[in-house]
């Protein structure tokens, strides 16, 4: 716990400079060795400024040593022992030295060790290096072995970073004491034993530091080193401008903002003017309050980590803390929480505060505008100017991240509250009562903000202990459920050591066996191209219907999926109806509605991790209780450890809880920075990681393991009729699969049908090919025409590809988000698949289900007819209301936006806007 702490507060924050570094080169250069060059000189120029002040302390040590050279010299001849001690103290103190000052010589290296720890964790376990070679490097993942002598491998680059290490020490230490010059070949030594056989990769990083360092001291011997190295820069920057803006092929966007970052070089001696004149004229009686300084700076500082490391993480995790429990080996939330409260230590309080007390008053007044700035800019842009970006996942990636690029508006009204923010700074910064006030002013808000994080601890805590009990009560359900007989194959987080997997589907083949698939956001438009692309899916969904003109009545889960479950007295217009029930119970009796249907006919009903059960991001399925005879058997993320157990090389993935680790800083960084940079610290999600095959994989495979292992976790035993409801989340989770077969492997290939590089349309159509495997099993089985089948979405969703499918052209919405896939197979249906345009709606899913099996298709709950409650044409969606039962009333969804469709989803003309009645 105590090296973790270290790590994160010490080490971590280099860690991020170096990865953000690195994407940000290796983006712009496409070329990993390119990347580390870059990675290389931006450390370098960071650490310039570290430099310069070590070089003035060790030349005030080195004039120090120098004038009392002569003087130890004669006590040193005179006396001894005790005494020479006792002497030598007197001489220190009445010259006012004091031995620990010696360390000052060594400052230099000391900047080095925690940038090259950083490095040497980032490079040694980075995946782009796995077999890039770079000129006469073979794989910059392994030592170069450039020639063999005998049995031992000769490596060229560390002999050569060990030279320019020694050629730069040799001018560093030009007519310095021997003693230096010793410390640093020895130091050259050291790294030459110590790097020998490590990765070329993090060899050829500190052979560049070297060769930089080298650059470095021969600028020093110049009359005006920092006009030289302007110069040097400014063309620099210049010419990454022009290949920026007029060579590169990116995203025209990001490389306007990457070059006008870069700019900002340009007008580095003018802006030091300014800010020169600043501190020495209206600033001046702030500049010489060193105490007034101190306290200013904390203050913000210690604002600045509560609200990134504490207040913006626990608000997030307090939404639903059930998604962020019980995480690969982490149960509890908190483990997030305090790690990222941790980084921002590191980031917001223990570097700055190394530079603060490195530096003069006008750096340390400078670095306090700065802070005070941020921390006052970054508390109006995260609550604010906090953005609606849709939904955020469990491993921090928006649904609607569509929306980051701000209006104009949005972004000069953010970006003129931070100049109005400046401008009151300084203000209260040119008189000294005025800047007490303003130091208060960041005290009290440290106080709210630790406040809000501590009510936000509790709300984490309460949450973390309701699901360790649903938890518990659901370990316990399944001890009951019959045909089990191992509770550790359940899991998820505490798997059993040996896995294996006991039929959690029971199937009947003399009987009649209804089953209805519900893949989380599952677009239907997709599956006319999956028809395209996949002769095989005519003889294997043989029978189905596709009915490609269906719609949602929610674009989100919460409102999407009633109507599916229950029909449509579930529609949202219907459920604001009931204005006297509360709408968890509401929900909860769509969801109970169809297996207690079917119980009360005779069927055996089994139900999966129904959506929103009891309004708990984990199902709570104890909504059952009073229903003994159905079975509950939850899936999601409980069949991992058995399928990887099948596919070792997939142990190697990512997991979600080091995702969490790394992204919750990021996250932020990204609520407090004004919104027009929102889009590029987001990285399309990514939060400037380094590409990885990995990416995505964990939380696919949370679903994907329930449908590739479908065939073994069904059995035919069952003496009665059967209704299943299995829910799975494939197509929420968009990955790009190996074509053709669309399978999880450790290597991909892509299709060349339009759609194959979009990720949704993989993740989506990696689920339908699991199906016609089982579609298989249940026919070698005989049980494929006792059968009926539903296959139906929530809603549907954009796509990286939206001009693909086909959607209306108003702008009252976008019809792929509301419309989902609804495919149906009837007892003994054959032939080829079937299309039909009839304008359906996913509520049609129970008398689909239900028709011709129960005594009396109603409603159990209401025992209203469900025919009788078709509200077709038209049909009345919620277009806007928010993803969680948080943002909804107690009784009525929360819904600011509705739309009416009918007949052709797709012709614009079809779609209205629309009032509630």
């Amino acid at each position: 716990m105590i090296f973790d702490f270290l790590y994160s507060l010490i080490i971590h924050p280099l860690y991020q400079i170096v990865e953000f570094f690195y994407t940000l080169c290796d983006g712009v250069t496409d070329n990993h060795a390119l990347a580390v060059i870059g990675v290389s000189l931006t450390v370098s120029l960071l650490c310039l400024p570290l430099y310069v002040i070590a070089e003035k302390w060790q030349d005030a040590e080195r004039q120090k040593q120098e004038e009392m050279k002569e003087r130890l010299s004669r006590i040193k001849k005179a006396f001894s022992g005790d005494e020479r001690y006792m002497i030598t103290s007197a001489y220190y103190r009445q010259c006012g030295y004091k031995p620990i000052m010696a360390l000052r010589s060594s400052l230099s290296i000391a900047i080095q060790i925690p940038f090259f720890i950083a490095a040497y964790r980032f490079l040694s376990h980075l995946e782009a290096l796995n077999g890039f070679s770079f000129l006469f490097i073979k794989d910059m993942s392994q030592p170069d072995a450039l020639f063999k002598i005998g049995n031992f491998n000769v490596n060229i680059l560390p002999i050569a970073m060990t030279l320019i290490n020694v050629t730069s020490g040799a001018v560093y230490t030009k007519g310095h004491p021997l003693r230096e010059k010793l410390q640093v070949y020895l130091m050259a030594l050291f790294f030459l034993v110590f790097l020998y056989n490590s990765p070329s990769g993090l060899v050829f990083y500190w052979t560049m530091n070297n060769i930089f360092s080298l650059v470095k001291n021969i600028f020093y011997k110049f009359k005006k080193p920092l006009l030289a190295l302007y110069i040097c820069a400014a063309a620099a920057v210049l010419a990454t401008d022009w290949f920026l803006l007029f060579r590169h092929d990116g995203f025209f966007f990001r490389r306007a903002i990457l070059a006008a970052a870069l700019s900002t070089v340009l007008f580095i001696p003018l802006l030091l003017k300014l800010l020169n004149f600043i501190l020495e004229k209206p600033l001046k009686d702030f500049t010489g309050d060193r105490k007034s300084v101190t306290k200013l700076f904390f203050t913000s500082a210690s604002v600045l980590c509560v609200l990134t490391g504490l207040a913006i993480p626990s608000f997030i995790i307090s939404s639903s803390p059930a998604e962020f429990s019980f995480i690969d080996g982490y149960s509890s939330p908190f483990y997030f929480l305090f790690h990222t409260f941790f980084q921002s230590l590191g980031f917001c309080i223990f570097w700055p505060s190394c530079i603060f007390f490195l530096f003069n008053n006008k750096v340390r007044s400078a670095e306090t505008l700065l802070f005070s700035l941020l921390a006052l800019c970054g508390l109006s842009n995260a609550f604010i100017f906090g953005g609606d970006y849709g939904t955020i996942s469990s491993v921090l990636t928006f649904t609607n991240a569509g929306t980051l690029m701000p209006s104009k508006t949005f972004a000069a009204i953010s970006l003129a509250v931070c100049v109005i923010i400046l401008a009151l700074i300084l203000i209260l910064c040119s008189r000294k009562k005025l800047t007490v006030i303003l130091t208060t002013l960041t005290f009290a808000t440290f106080i709210a903000l630790s406040a809000i994080s501590v009510v936000n601890s509790a709300k984490i805590k309460s949450g973390y202990k309701h699901t360790a009990e649903l938890r518990t009560a659901m370990e316990d359900s399944i001890k009951k459920s019959d045909g089990i007989t191992s509770v550790d194959s359940k899991k998820d987080d505490f798997s059993a050591q040996n896995p294996q997997i006991n039929p959690a589907f029971h199937l009947s083949k003399t009987g009649r066996n209804v089953l209805v698939i519900f893949l989380d956001r599952a677009i239907g438009g997709f599956f006319s191209y999956m028809m395209e692309e996949d002769s095989s899916l005519e003889e294997k969904f043989s029978g189905f219907t596709y009915y490609p003109n269906t719609v949602s009545f929610g674009g989100l889960t919460l409102t999407g999926s009633p109507p599916l479950y229950g029909g449509y007295e579930y529609t949202p217009q219907n459920m604001n109806k009931r204005k006297d029930e509360a709408l968890v119970d509401k929900h909860n009796e769509a969801l109970k509605m169809l297996p207690v249907l079917f119980m009360q006919n005779g069927f055996v009903s089994t139900v999966t991790d129904l959506s929103w059960a009891n309004y708990d991001w984990i199902p709570d399925l104890r909504i059952f209780d009073d229903f003994p005879e159905i079975r509950r058997e939850p899936t999601m993320r409980v069949y991992n450890d058995v399928w990887l157990s099948s596919h070792p090389e997939f142990t190697k993935l990512v997991s979600v809880s080091e995702s969490l680790k790394r992204n919750f800083i990021w996250l932020s960084f990204f609520k407090i920075v004004p919104p027009l940079a929102r889009q590029t610290i987001y990285d399309e999600g990514s939060w400037w990681s380094p590409k990885s095959e990995n990416d995505g994989v964990q939380a696919y495979l949370n679903s994907y393991s329930v449908m590739d292992l479908l065939p073994e976790l069904t059995d035919f035993t069952s003496q009665k009729d059967t209704f299943t409801i299995l829910v799975n989340e494939c197509p929420h989770e968009p990955l790009m699969l190996n074509y053709p077969n669309y399978t999880l492997e450790d290597t991909q290939n892509t299709g060349p049908y339009p759609l194959d590089s979009d990720p949704h349309y993989n993740s989506t159509f990696g689920a339908i090919k699991r199906l016609e495997e089982f579609f298989d099993y249940l026919k070698e089985n005989n049980v494929y025409d006792n059968t009926r089948i539903i296959i139906v979405a929530d809603h549907g969703g954009g796509s990286g590809l939206d001009e693909l499918i086909p959607q209306q052209k108003n702008d009252t919405v976008s019809a792929i988000v509301y419309n989902p896939l609804l495919l149906f197979k009837d007892f003994n249906a054959d032939g080829g698949i079937k299309t039909s345009y009839e304008f359906m709606t996913n509520a049609d899913t129970p008398i689909l289900a239900a028709k011709g099996l129960v005594e009396k298709l109603e409603n159990p709950f209401t025992h209203k007819n469900l025919e009788e409650q078709v509200q077709k044409s038209p049909a009345k969606i919620a277009i806007f209301t928010y993803w969680s039962p948080d943002g909804q009333n107690k009784n009525t969804f929360n819904i600011q936006g509705w739309a009416e469709v009918h007949d052709d989803i797709f012709e614009g003309s079809n779609w209205s806007r629309a009032e509630e009645d």
